[in-house]
């Protein structure tokens, strides 16, 4: 059969590929005759002068001359194996073909070297006759080349369709015989195979449906004789021997119904072990070891379901038993479930025959509550009598039947003292009378009580207890007895209130903490709420605490703190309507309830600030130091705790504002501007990019001359909600947000760029101040480089621009911002601080520095002409800054009398609104015109 198959296959094979290779020759013909005529096309158009791609016209040239060569003498043309033409009729045009192609070729050549030369003349100069006679020539040539193909193919086509005639054709006959052959194969497999199968077949489901009389006549090859004589003696056999198993298994099915009713009955477990396998267990004893009967059945042993450490001896008790010829055994082991837990079993085993028929018949029973309830009993006893704790036994009423020596040693009372009498935390004592009536409501219903109790000793001593009372119950639901058990807690309580106090108050002051103080006030709120009552909340901060701390140390500061929490617990009058606490550091708190009204409130304030600001005599050493006291009202301030917290900080914070030693009553405003602040903190970012800061600009008089020497650049944030607000207000938010820097960068540039722009147009000399914040200058990348930079490219002097910082900045320089300033000064710059107060300090810090100019701070000029003192303090500022080589202006005057008198001390200049307020640019522009045509009058 696979001879006849390999034939069939080569046969067909031989005759498509005749077929295919006339197919791929005619293919080729076409290939050529295609390639030639777009070839022409293409030289044509290259001939007139046309863009193409001489490189396409390179690769079809190719192309032919490949399919030429593989029609010769054979080749792979566009992928396909080409067979080289053997047909004369169709051979004898070859010598042609190369003929015509080779001059198609030549012409085809000839035109793409036209077109390279043609590339370097210009299209006027280029002949306009010779691309005319080669594309007729080129035509001519594609002519005669596609008339030579156009008959190679006409002869090639007659011999294509002779070979695939001649293929269909045999495959036609070759169908034919093979459906031949397997018709005769198939009778003769179906008379000697299939049909004595198909008898066999039908003679094996008769006996698997019980019918054993079924004889097959051997017929057919030798092996199905075999097959057919091997089934009958079979079928015979098993009919006998399944007539012999009936009978067998009715008597074991009957056997086996008396076994099974009596295992499935039986309170014990039932089982049998064959070769060291169970081979039977009962469903009792399944459930003993938490299994199901067929997970046990055939897969485990007696000693895999005892505990591992006791398997040696189950074993050596079998091998005893058997070499010993005991038939019964019984022990009690600890038996393992399936989910590895291990429980008291005991176990009666019976062992039945010997050698490999050996087979154990046993009973097993799960004891673990027997013996759980022995010992149980057993360790109560032990338990009773040894216990820590005191336990006492009562009836159903509470009168005592027994206590254990504990109960002795905790009351002082021996057993024949108290058996009898009714148990003493059962009596009316030191709790109210709801409280027992709550207790014998638990025990009633629920049959258990527990909690604390306070007793005496036999001693008359005091002592805290722990009480857990349960009952036993009959039966029947009622009462056999109760079990009071009772723990001696009095050093816990002991412990507790002294961790409660450890957590609840600070441990330098002894005053409530701030945890107490939150619980405290939270309470305080819902009391007043319940009662409708009044309280007010007093927050107190310490004046510049943090300078005593760092230039006294961190004791004497402890020390003050002690010493103020006492002044606080003694000015305080009521010391039951008055808590008092330390939130932290220098901070406290005082809530007062039953407060009366606002004179009593404002007595209170002003005694605990007296109290503060008396000196303090510490270490040897006296201090004076004052507070600042916010005070917030409940609940005309505030509707809860939280927001009287926040209102009375507030509160605190604008007494700081109005000088210290003072207090303040919280009131809305400090709500809004608080709201504000937040806002500002918020929109504070997106403010540059918005466009909405500005500058104004102040104009500083020469005393001397009258006219406008300086101007100060006054920085100004036009909030599209809050209107125009001063820098004071945000500049601090400024400098904790990390934006100082562009902000102080576009403050420069926009000033810098208005002081070219007047010093071109109107005044030549004018220079300006701008203020640096002290935020900006202490960055290591503070941005000052980027002024001189801008101020060289406006080509002004580093002296037209005066930088004017805070007292407070020259009195704490760091070395960085010192360095910062060294660097500006070498550069030209010059320098201004800003409204001195503290005096000696700032004036050497400037002095040290080179600054230019210093100025008088408003505060003190304000107090002109009238105060002696200040007349004097400024008369000596104005001369000792002189002699140190620095002008005084005096800002903040307001009349002409500061105006004559400061120029009288030799004060050199000076602002003010009175002289002038901040312009805008316009304004100022005018001002500045007008200063130039007169002196200043006012």
């Amino acid at each position: 059969m696979l001879v006849f198959v390999l034939g069939n296959a080569l046969l067909v094979s031989a005759l498509m590929s005749r077929y295919d290779a006339a197919l791929d020759q005619s293919a080729t013909l076409g290939s050529m005759r295609a390639y030639s005529q777009q070839l022409a096309v293409r030289a044509m158009r290259l001939a007139d002068g046309g863009l193409l791609q001489a490189g396409q016209i390179s690769k079809e040239i190719d192309a032919t001359d490949l399919a030429l060569q593989a029609l010769d003498r054979g080749g792979v043309v566009g992928g396909r194996e080409v067979v080289a033409l053997d047909q004369p009729s169709v051979r004898q045009f070859l010598p042609r073909i190369r003929t015509e192609w080779l001059g198609l070729r030549g012409r085809l050549q000839a035109v793409m070297l036209d077109s390279y030369s043609r590339g370097d003349v210009a299209p006027e100069d280029r002949p306009d006759q010779s691309h005319v006679v080669q594309r007729q020539w080129i035509a001519d040539d594609a002519a005669a080349l596609l008339s030579t193909l156009n008959s190679a193919q006409d002869a090639l086509m007659p011999l294509l369709h002779q070979s695939r005639d001649q293929a269909f054709n045999w495959l036609v006959i070759l169908v034919l015989l093979d459906l031949a052959v397997l018709v005769g194969a198939f009778i003769l497999v179906r008379r000697g195979v299939v049909l004595p199968l198909l008898a066999l077949r039908n003679a094996m489901r008769a006996m698997m449906q019980g019918t054993f009389t079924v004889k097959l006549t051997p017929t057919g090859a030798s092996e199905i004789v075999d097959i057919a004589q091997a089934y009958n003696t079979g079928c015979q056999q098993v009919h006998e021997l399944l007539t012999q198993m009936r009978a067998d298994q009715a008597g074991l099915q009957r056997s086996e119904i008396i076994f099974q009713g009596l295992a499935s009955n039986a309170l014990v477990g039932i089982f049998l072990i064959a070769h060291d396998r169970f081979s039977f267990v009962s469903q009792k004893m399944a459930d003993i070891f938490g299994y199901q009967p067929d997970e046990m059945i055939g897969h485990l042993s007696l000693l895999s379901i005892i505990a591992p450490r006791e398997r040696y001896l189950v074993d050596e008790a079998l091998k005893s038993g058997r070499s010993q010829k005991t038939s019964t055994l019984r022990f009690e082991r600890h038996g393992r479930r399936k989910d590895g837990t291990l429980f008291d079993i005991e176990t009666f085993i019976t062992l039945v025959g010997s050698g490999d028929d050996a087979a154990i018949i046993g009973l097993v029973q799960d004891i673990t509550e027997s013996k759980q309830a022995e010992s149980s009993a057993q360790l109560a006893a032990i338990a009773y009598e040894n216990s820590g704790e005191a336990i006492a036994i009562t009836d159903a009423t509470g009168v005592i039947i027994d206590v254990n020596p504990a109960y002795s040693r905790m009351t002082g009372y021996w057993p024949d003292e108290v058996a009898g009498e009714l148990l003493i935390l059962l009596r009316p004592g030191r709790h109210n009378r709801d409280f027992y009536d709550q207790m014998w409501h638990a025990i009633n219903t629920k049959g258990r009580w527990e909690g604390e109790y306070w007793l005496q000793r036999k001693s008359g001593e005091e002592y805290a207890q722990r009480v857990v009372l349960d009952t036993a119950w009959n039966h029947d639901g009622s009462v056999n007895c109760r079990v009071v058990m009772l723990s001696d807690i009095t050093q816990k309580k002991q412990v507790e209130t002294a961790i409660w106090n450890q957590a609840h108050h600070d441990p330098l002051t002894g005053l409530p903490n701030r945890q107490y103080f939150n619980e405290h006030l939270k309470g305080s709120v819902d009391e007043a709420d319940h009662q409708a009552q009044s309280m007010a909340l007093l927050f107190l901060d310490l004046d510049l605490f943090k300078e005593v701390n760092d230039s006294m140390g961190h004791e004497m500061g402890d020390r003050l703190l002690v010493e103020v929490a006492d002044r606080l617990r003694r000015c305080s009058s009521d010391q039951d309507q008055h808590f008092i606490a330390r939130l932290g550091g220098d901070e406290f708190v005082i809530l007062a309830t039953g407060v009366s009204g606002r004179p009593q409130l404002d007595a209170l304030c002003q005694r605990l600030l007296d109290c503060i600001t008396e000196p303090y005599l510490l270490m040897g050493s006296e201090i004076q130091i004052s507070a600042s006291l916010g005070v917030a009202l409940y609940p005309e301030d505030a509707n809860n705790a939280e927001m009287l917290m926040r209102h009375v900080d507030m509160a605190m914070y604008q007494a700081k504002a109005a000088g210290r030693n003072c207090y303040r009553y919280f009131d809305p405003s400090m709500r809004e501007r608080a709201r504000m602040q937040h806002d500002l903190l918020v929109t504070l970012p997106e403010a540059i990019d918005a466009g909405q800061f500005f500058l104004l600009y102040q104009p500083i008089y020469a005393f001397e001359t009258g006219r406008i020497v300086k101007a100060e650049a006054l920085l100004r944030w036009r909030h599209p909600e809050f209107g125009v607000i001063a820098p004071m207000d945000f500049i601090p938010f400024a400098e904790e947000r990390q934006i100082i820097k562009p902000l102080g960068d576009w403050v420069f540039h926009e000033a810098i760029r208005q002081l070219s722009h007047w010093r071109e147009t109107l005044d030549p000399d004018l220079r300006l101040t701008v203020n640096v914040s002290p935020g900006q200058l202490g960055l290591a990348q503070s941005g000052l480089d980027a002024v001189f930079s801008l101020l060289n490219t406006l080509s002004l002097p580093a002296n037209s621009l005066s930088l004017e910082f805070s007292e407070q900045l020259v009195l704490n320089l760091s070395p960085l911002v010192r360095e910062h300033l060294r660097h500006l000064r070498q550069s030209g710059m010059r320098f201004s601080v800003g409204a001195v107060s503290v005096g000696m300090p700032a004036l050497l810090a400037a002095h040290d520095l080179s600054f230019e100019t210093l100025k008088l701070e408003r505060e003190m000029t304000e107090q002109l002409p009238g105060g002696d003192a200040a007349r004097m303090v400024c008369e000596s500022v104005i001369t000792l800054a002189h002699s140190l080589g620095m002008r005084v202006i005096a800002e903040g005057i307001t009349n002409q009398a500061q105006y004559d008198l400061l120029q009288a001390m030799g004060c050199d200049a000076g602002q003010g609104f009175w002289l002038g307020e901040p312009l805008d640019q316009p304004s100022f522009e005018r001002r500045l015109r007008d200063s130039k045509d007169a002196l200043f009058k006012h």
